[in-house]
């Protein structure tokens, strides 16, 4: 039997997709070992994998969470690599007596990267994003640019320290090449559309768009009675989630109850983990707002979706055929929203990125005019038909299958 040990990043929005991936390999009877914070465990543990923890103080989901909250990118770089130097003896070590036949690894744990190349074993990253090459930097504004600069300018110093400590450390021969994040392997696997993919001469024949690999029973998930009772009346819902790491602000969710007070909707505002609902005091009449929901769920029921735009917030909107109103907090996102917005399915407020607020106006203009106008719906539609194409978990399977053909091994 084959064995491929998953090394994660601990954040849902990483994780979550690598799920039905993980389940399919242990279908096809690949034994996989998941290393991953203790947060994930129990979701893990659910796909047939062997979660294993790692250790305490290495790097957990607060801790991405905290770093991207702060709208640096570097910053997360820095976590990133002050993880490589705990997680690297840690895993091998652990691995060192009965190694597996690979090593997969989510395309910014640079640390799973190192423990292959330090024991020779084939790589599969796993990638839940496009690749972003230098020209989309072009599409931001000089605004845009500044505040970008004003937040990672800071944190370089501390970023190239700490690659430095690892390149002393663990040798240069085994650090990926620049740019080290994210790091792909001897197989990536996209778990999203081609479609979404600027080209980008990085793509060869490694590289596998799968399409997203959601997971239907997500969609399926029971609500409790006071959600259920909001989201099941006769006017339309509107769901506003930044995310689990971009923590949306008091004052945000507080201009959501302005601009969606008197909205013929019902409306449901996710904070987020950080953020405290008792915080932003009495919701309008029309709002319901918890730290957390079962998205997926709730998309079910939802006709227009209020979102940073993440990867995986956009695709399972779209799976849902819920046009999307995206708020992005960082490049990425603007590149999401903008991809969809261009076949017609999202509209992109882009105040974030220059560290402005979202006018309350033009927040209920965007709203209101998504709700009023069939065709975005039918857009969202059409792509969330789209989505799923390239073969989704099976294909990422064949993928890493293929791999391990290439290299002998026991079979128990």
């Amino acid at each position: 039997m084959s064995h491929v040990v998953m090394t994660g990043m601990p954040a849902a929005g990483h994780v979550n997709p690598s799920l039905p991936f993980v389940r399919e390999l242990v279908r096809r009877g690949v034994c996989v070992t998941y290393y991953c914070a203790d947060a994930f465990g129990d979701a893990i543990a659910q796909t047939g994998a062997e979660f294993r923890p790692y250790p305490a103080g290495s790097i957990t989901a607060a801790d991405i969470a905290e770093a991207t909250s702060a709208g640096s990118p570097v910053r997360v770089v820095v976590r990133a690599l002050a993880a490589t130097e705990t997680l690297v003896p840690h895993l091998q070590h652990e691995l060192r007596s009965d190694p597996p036949d690979a090593l997969a690894h989510d395309s910014n744990a640079i640390w799973g990267h190192v423990v292959a190349r330090s024991m020779g074993l084939p790589t599969v990253s796993f990638m839940t994003t496009m690749l972003v090459g230098a020209g989309a930097f072009r599409s931001q504004t000089a605004r845009e640019w500044l505040r970008f600069l004003a937040v990672a300018v800071r944190d370089v110093p501390a970023a190239v320290a700490a690659r430095q400590r690892v390149v002393r450390t663990f040798g240069k021969e085994l650090f990926p090449p620049r740019p080290a994040f994210p790091t792909l392997g001897d197989v990536t696997v996209f778990p999203i559309p081609r479609w979404l993919q600027a080209p980008d001469p990085r793509i060869d024949e490694r590289c596998h768009y799968v399409g997203a690999t959601i997971d239907p029973a997500g969609r399926d998930r029971e609500l409790d009675a006071e959600l259920a009772a909001h989201v099941d009346g006769p006017d339309p819902v509107v769901l506003v989630s930044l995310g689990t790491l971009h923590a949306g602000s008091d004052a945000f969710f507080r201009s959501c109850f302005d601009a969606f007070a008197g909205l013929p909707a019902r409306v449901v505002i996710a904070t987020g983990p950080r953020g405290d609902p008792a915080r932003l005091g009495p919701p309008p009449a029309n709002t319901l707002v918890r730290a957390s929901v079962p998205q997926p769920a709730v998309l079910g029921r939802t006709a227009v979706f209020v979102t940073h735009g993440g990867m995986n917030s956009a695709l399972e909107g779209l799976a849902a055929g819920v046009p999307l109103v995206v708020l992005p907090q960082q490049i990425e996102q603007l590149l999401i929203g903008r991809a969809v917005a261009d076949r017609g399915a999202a509209v992109v407020l882009r105040h974030h990125l220059s560290g402005r607020p979202v006018p309350t106006a033009e927040l209920r203009a965007a709203v209101e005019a998504t709700l009023a106008d069939p065709s975005r719906r039918s857009a969202a539609e059409a792509l969330g038909a789209t989505v799923g194409e390239g073969g989704g978990a099976g294909a990422g399977g064949d993928a890493v299958q293929r791999l391990l053909a290439r290299r002998p091994v026991e079979r128990g």
